[in-house]
C-alpha cells in the first residue's frame, strides 16, 4: 500500500509538470505553426507553367523517410503510432529504396528491432523547448542524407486537443529536384537577387519551416500525452490502493475476530 501510494505521488506530481510544460509548447505552436507554411509552396500552386514542367519522381523512388519521436516515455502511444506508421510504409514498399533518418531515441529503438538494414542515421538527445536554429541544424543534416534520394517523408503528431493528436505524413522535395523545378519558375521576375541565389535559400525556407512546425506539433502532442498517461496512471494507483485497503481491512477484522473467539473461548473454559 505504500509503495502504490508513493508511485501515485509520483505520477500526480509528473501530471502537473507536464501541464505545465503543454502551456509552454502550445504557447510556441500557436507563434510558430504559421512560420513559412506554405509560402513556398503557394509559389508551386499558382505558378501554372511551372505546374506543367516541374519534375515528378521516379515510378520506383528512393526515399528517405523521417520519424519525430521523444526521447523519453511515459507518454502513451504517440511513438509507438509514429514507429507503425513508419514499419506499413516499409512493408508496403521496396525497402532497397528506402533509408530512415530517425529523430529521438523512441523510434530509432523501435525500429532497429525489425528495420537495421534501412536505418541509417539518428539524431537524439536535442534539448528542448526546440528553437527555429535547432530546426535549421536538423535541416542541414536531413538535406545532406537526402540528397541522393527522390523525395523525403516526414512523420510527426499534429496536435489536435490535450486529448487528440493525428499522424501525419508529409513529402518534401530534395534539394536538386526543388532547385530543377524552379527554373521554370515564371511568376516573380527578379534581378536580385539572382535564381542561383534565391532558389536555395527559398529551400532552406521551404524544409526548415515543415520541419520547424512538425517538431512542434509533436512536442505539444508529447506533454499533452504524457499528462493523460499520468492522470489514467494516477487513477489506477487509487484504484489499487482502494482494493488493497479494502483487502487489508478485511483480514485485519479477520484477524481480530479470531482474537475475540479465542479470548471468549478461553473465559467459558475458566
Amino acid at each position: 500500500m505504500k509503495s502504490v501510494n508513493n508511485i501515485r505521488k509520483i505520477t500526480k506530481a509528473m501530471k502537473m509538470i507536464s501541464s505545465m510544460k503543454m502551456k509552454g509548447e502550445l504557447r510556441r505552436l500557436a507563434n510558430g505553426k504559421n512560420f513559412g507554411i506554405n509560402s513556398v509552396e503557394m509559389v508551386f500552386k499558382t505558378d501554372t507553367y511551372l505546374q506543367k514542367k516541374m519534375v515528378e519522381p521516379p515510378a520506383n523512388p528512393r526515399e528517405l523517410l523521417v520519424p519525430i519521436s521523444s526521447d523519453r516515455g511515459l507518454c502513451g502511444s504517440i511513438n509507438s503510432g509514429i514507429v507503425r506508421d513508419v514499419r506499413d510504409y516499409l512493408l508496403s514498399r521496396d525497402r532497397t529504396r528506402c533509408e530512415v533518418f530517425s529523430i529521438g531515441d523512441k523510434a530509432a529503438a523501435a525500429l532497429s528491432r525489425n528495420f537495421k538494414d534501412v536505418l541509417k542515421l539518428g539524431i537524439s538527445g536535442i534539448s528542448s523547448p526546440y528553437n527555429y536554429p535547432t530546426a535549421m541544424a536538423i535541416t542541414e543534416h536531413i538535406v545532406a542524407s537526402g540528397a541522393s534520394h527522390d523525395k523525403i517523408v516526414l512523420f510527426y503528431n499534429e496536435y489536435k486537443s490535450a486529448i487528440s493528436t493525428v499522424i501525419r505524413q508529409m513529402e518534401l522535395m530534395p534539394r536538386q529536384r526543388f532547385l530543377d523545378s524552379m527554373k521554370f519558375c515564371k511568376l516573380y521576375q527578379m534581378k536580385l537577387p539572382d535564381r542561383n541565389t534565391s532558389n536555395p535559400a527559398l529551400y532552406e525556407l521551404y524544409v526548415t519551416s515543415n520541419i520547424w512546425v512538425a517538431l512542434l506539433n509533436n512536442s505539444a502532442s508529447e506533454q499533452s500525452a504524457r499528462m493523460n498517461a499520468m492522470e489514467n496512471a494516477s487513477k489506477n494507483a487509487s484504484e489499487i490502493l482502494d482494493r488493497l485497503r479494502t483487502q487489508y481491512n478485511k483480514a485485519r477484522q479477520a484477524r481480530i475476530t479470531i482474537e475475540l473467539v479465542e479470548i471468549i473461548s478461553g473465559a467459558s473454559a475458566v
